[in-house]
């Protein structure tokens, strides 16, 4: 393959996310410097003949009552040089057919226009619509579900009295982003949240429902989107106090699987259930949707933002289970509301520490030592591990002194040489040892890959909250360009090897929706062999595509080297760069 490299150029500013980082009220672009369009000889544009054409659809809704959210229909498919939205003075532009609006008047009119961009930056004429905040937000979405809502604004939110968090001591990855207030981002390539309020099952509410989850986010948002996902899972005794919640699923456990094209329910243990999906655009980022996870009588429904997305026929064989919010290379993907409903019940403190492999040895292996504060004001302990076993033989699991007969987390799992098997043992506390050291002892020819506490916490038990990192809000992002360099003959069959004749086709696509918002586009720059043969001005786009006819007819046979550049109009943004390389047959 050829060589293709991307490159972010920066001038003194550092880059995150592909954005550079740098707060600053959200406002029209300044107007740019002069920039004539330039094409050598060599050199003819393919322009787009078909007209740009006024949204469709606009709607403003709520979620809360400081913010709206606008969506809107692209007419004909026409939009995909973007949109510009336009409220209170503000601009922004961006490359989907929603976007979110926040920290606004709650009791304040807010106009919004939304026009459609071609390429070349021509505008549209604008979709119109108007909205109070406070009376656009509907809190019906409230009945059913216990006070309180969680709401993750801070690292009170994560408070291990009301949830548990799997991370592997890895912190780091959980930040706070100024959205709105504060809402809380994932960036780990994987974390769990469980919470340690009961889900039991209540008599049927009006809708139905004997249970429900109530979830606010606007993921998944992840840099592979064919791989990001966020789950939902409900998990009964004992496997809620299961690690990472991986596939396949333990049995019993229900699992609603979220990703950015559509949503499934598992039932762990067998297939995929029965489902229907709904047809709701990808996320985006910055853009929250209300998800619902129904449990009725004989069956489960999945809704996002009130509309049933998926389904499936089945009864669940128990009564009470807890929730866990499980986020898959989702980076990126923000958190904002929790809440369940079904029978009232209490929160279960529980904290978990996970605990390293120390040593093995013929009779089994030791993991770590378990500081007297991680087991202060608490209950009880359960010991969980993944273990390999070269033969079937019992398991021993010690706390100190003190021991007791491992029980499989799976009943029906047994041990085997080649696939881990999870297995615990529960302890009273306090305990009879100081900072006791945990073993697992077996005749068997035991390895132990992953090993947590789960650490019942009494009322009196006090743990540090997780350290949450704040992060300002990215500036918008300049869109990268995605390049293709094709002959225009059809007999071309070697990749990016021409004959020396004709003409090649250069396509320049600017099409990167990972970002909440885009920065305008003042031009793109083409150079060949380290000569300019393009200069193409889009009068403040939001991306686009561009296609360029280059003649062969002046050019040497071998080797020869493109460079396109994406320029922004505020100049204190990174220009995008990419380069590619095509070669000549000799004649």
């Amino acid at each position: 393959m050829e060589r293709r490299k991307l490159i972010a150029v920066v001038g003194g500013l550092a880059l995150l996310g592909g954005a550079v980082v740098v707060l600053r009220s959200e406002s029209a672009p300044p107007r740019p410097q002069a920039f004539e369009r330039f094409l050598d000889e060599k050199v003819e544009y393919v322009p787009d003949t078909q007209r740009v054409a006024t949204p469709t659809d606009l709607v403003l809704t709520a979620l809360d009552r400081t913010s709206l959210r606008a969506t809107w229909t692209a007419t004909d498919g026409i939009g995909h040089g973007g949109f510009e939205v336009r409220w209170n003075g503000r601009t922004r532009l961006v490359r989907g057919t929603e976007t979110e609006l926040a920290e606004l008047d709650a009791n304040a009119e807010v106009a919004v226009e939304v026009r459609a961009l071609d390429a070349l930056g021509n505008r549209s004429a604008p979709a119109t619509a108007k909205a109070v905040p406070r009376l656009a937000y509907d809190d019906a979405w409230l009945a059913g579900l216990m006070a309180p809502v969680d709401l993750f604004d801070g690292p009170e939110a994560l408070n291990p009295r009301r949830w548990r968090l799997f991370d592997r001591g890895n912190t780091d990855c959980l930040c706070l982003r100024p959205l709105n207030g504060k809402r809380l981002e994932i960036d780990c390539e994987r974390v769990d949240l469980q919470s340690n309020v009961p889900l039991r099952f209540s008599a049927p509410a009006p809708d139905g429902a004997i249970a429900r989850v109530s979830f606010t986010t606007d993921g998944p948002i992840g840099y592979r989107p064919d791989e990001s996902a966020v789950l939902i899972a409900l998990l009964p005794e004992p496997v809620h106090d299961l690690g990472h919640l991986d596939e396949p699923f333990p049995p019993g456990a229900l699992v609603l699987r979220i990703t950015p094209f559509g949503a499934q329910f598992v039932l762990g243990g067998g297939p995929p259930l029965g489902e229907t999906f709904g047809t709701y655009p990808p996320p985006t980022p910055g853009v929250r949707h209300r998800w619902e996870l129904r449990v009725l009588p004989g069956a489960v429904v999945a809704l996002r933002d009130g509309v049933e997305v998926a389904s499936a026929p089945v009864g669940l064989p128990w009564t009470s289970a807890r929730v866990r919010l499980a986020f898959r290379q989702a980076q990126g993907t923000h958190l904002d509301t929790f809440g369940i409903g079904g029978a009232p019940g209490m929160p279960a403190p529980g904290s978990v520490t996970p605990l390293g492999v120390s040593g093995k040895d013929d009779g089994g292996v030791s993991l770590s030592n378990v500081a007297n504060s991680q087991l202060a004001g608490a209950s009880s302990v359960r010991v969980v591990a993944s273990v390999v076993a070269e033969r079937n033989a019992p398991i021993t699991v010690e706390l100190g002194t003190r021991s007791a007969p491992a029980v499989f987390m799976q009943p029906d799992q047994g041990l085997h040489p080649h696939r881990s098997t999870v297995v615990y043992a529960d302890f009273p506390l306090p305990s009879p040892d100081s900072n006791p050291r945990v073993r697992l002892s077996s005749d068997g020819g035991l390895t132990a890959y992953d090993a947590h506490l789960v650490v019942a916490d009494g009322p009196d038990a006090r743990h540090p909250l997780p350290r949450l990192v704040h992060r300002a809000l990215p500036d918008p992002l300049v869109p990268p360009p995605a390049v293709s360099v094709v002959h225009e003959s059809a007999d071309d069959s070697a990749f990016h090897r021409f004959p020396h004749q004709g003409r090649v086709r250069l396509t320049v696509e600017l099409a990167d929706t990972r970002a909440r918002a885009v920065a305008a586009v003042k031009g793109v720059e083409v150079d060949l062999d380290g000569e300019r043969i393009v200069v193409l001005p889009t009068n403040g786009s939001a991306g686009g595509r561009h296609e360029f006819l280059i003649d062969l007819a002046t050019l040497s046979s071998g080797r020869h080297a493109l460079d396109v550049r994406v320029l922004p109009v505020d100049e204190r943004q990174g220009v995008q760069s990419y380069e590619q390389t095509f070669e000549l047959r000799p004649l």
